[in-house]
C-alpha cells in the first residue's frame, strides 16, 4: 500500500492551529538573524542577552484567538494577518534591496496602513484593552462595547482592519468603531492632517539598528507653548542597516534640538509627472542617531530586543 493510500485511509486528522501569534512579522524579524540562524536577544525580565530563534519572541499564545467573532474559525485574525503579511513584505523588501525606490499611489496608502495597523495589533495595546483599564478608559468605550468587554472590542475591529488595504476602505467600512478609524487616521495621515511621507535611511558608522517589542520608535516635538506634545515621526526598523521613517510633513522646519536632525537630512519623495507614482532615495543615517532611535526602542521596551551584534549596540549589557 502506498504512503497517500495509507494516508487516505487514516486521514489528515485536524490541522493543528497557530498558536504562537507574532505582532511583528517574521519576514522583519529574519532580516536581524546572525548567521547561525539565530537572533541575539536582550530579555528584559532576565536582564541578559539569548540565542533565540525568531519563532520564539515578540509573540504571545493565542493573542489573535477570537471564538466570539469567529466561533467557527478562531484563528482567523492570525490567518488573515499571515496573508497581509505577504502582501506588505512586497513593498517593504523593496526598501531592503533598492537605492531608489518607486511606489504607486495605492503602494504608499497600503504600507502606510500596514504599518499603522501594525501599531494597533501590538500586544501593548491589547493590555490596554483588559480588564486592567481604567475606569475612565472602560467608560468611554462602553459606548462602542455595550458588555464593556473591551478584549473584544478590540479584536472585533482588528479582526475588520486586517483586511482593508486602504484608508478609505477603513472609513467607509461601518463595521469599524469611530475610535478606532481615528487611530488609523492619525498614524496614515497625521496628527494635525498635514501628511506624512516615508524617508528610507541607512547605517552609515558603527552602530546597527536594534528591533523590540517598542515598534515603532516615536519621536515627539513640544509645540510653541510648551503644552503639547507633538509626534514628529516614527521609525520602523527593517534589518540591522536599514529602516523607513514615516515623517510629518513639515517636521523639516523644526530646530535641530527638537528632530535630532538637521535640515539636510529630510528628502520627501519626488512625485512624478503623472502624479501616480512617487520616487523614494535612501538616505544615510550615522551613529549618534542611530543611538538615539536605540535609546528609544530599547527604553521603551518591555520585552525584549533582537540585533546581529552586541558590539554594535552600545546599550546592552550582558550578565
Amino acid at each position: 500500500m502506498s504512503i497517500l493510500e495509507r494516508i487516505g485511509k487514516k486521514g489528515f486528522g485536524k490541522m493543528k492551529e497557530p498558536v504562537r501569534h507574532h505582532y511583528i512579522p517574521q519576514f522583519i524579524l529574519r532580516n536581524f538573524k546572525r548567521e547561525d540562524g539565530y537572533v541575539s536577544y536582550y530579555d528584559c525580565s532576565k536582564g541578559s542577552v539569548e540565542s533565540k530563534r525568531t519563532e520564539e519572541i515578540f509573540m504571545t499564545r493565542n493573542l489573535y484567538r477570537d471564538t466570539i467573532n469567529h466561533p467557527d474559525e478562531p484563528v482567523k485574525i492570525e490567518k488573515d494577518l499571515a496573508r497581509y503579511e505577504n502582501e506588505a513584505s512586497q513593498i517593504i523588501n523593496k526598501f531592503l534591496k533598492e537605492d531608489e525606490v518607486v511606489l504607486s499611489a495605492e503602494e504608499d496608502d497600503s504600507l502606510k496602513l500596514f504599518l499603522a495597523i501594525m501599531g494597533f495589533r501590538a500586544d501593548r495595546v491589547k493590555e490596554m484593552f483588559s480588564e486592567s483599564a481604567d475606569n475612565e478608559f472602560k467608560e468611554f468605550y462602553s459606548m462602542f462595547q455595550e458588555d464593556g468587554d473591551l478584549t473584544d472590542f478590540w479584536k472585533r475591529n482588528l479582526g475588520i482592519l486586517v483586511n482593508c488595504r486602504s484608508l478609505k476602505q477603513v472609513l467607509d467600512n461601518p463595521n469599524i468603531d469611530s475610535p478606532v478609524k481615528a487611530f488609523m487616521v492619525r498614524d496614515t495621515c497625521g496628527l494635525i492632517l498635514t501628511g506624512l511621507y516615508f524617508l528610507p535611511v541607512e547605517v552609515r558608522g558603527g552602530e546597527d539598528f536594534m528591533i523590540s517589542d517598542c515598534y515603532p520608535a516615536i519621536f515627539d516635538g513640544i509645540s510653541e507653548d510648551g503644552m503639547t506634545s507633538i509626534p514628529m515621526y516614527s521609525v520602523y526598523p527593517i534589518s540591522p542597516k536599514r529602516a523607513l521613517f514615516l515623517m510629518a510633513d513639515g517636521v523639516e522646519n523644526a530646530p535641530l534640538y527638537a528632530s535630532g536632525f538637521d535640515k539636510n537630512f529630510f528628502r520627501k519623495p519626488i512625485i512624478k509627472r503623472d502624479g501616480k507614482t512617487a520616487v523614494f532615495r535612501m538616505q544615510k543615517i550615522y551613529e549618534n542617531e542611530v543611538r538615539n532611535i536605540n535609546d528609544t526602542l530599547f527604553g521603551c521596551a518591555s520585552e525584549g530586543a533582537a540585533f546581529i551584534d552586541k558590539k554594535r549596540i552600545h546599550n546592552i549589557t550582558e550578565d
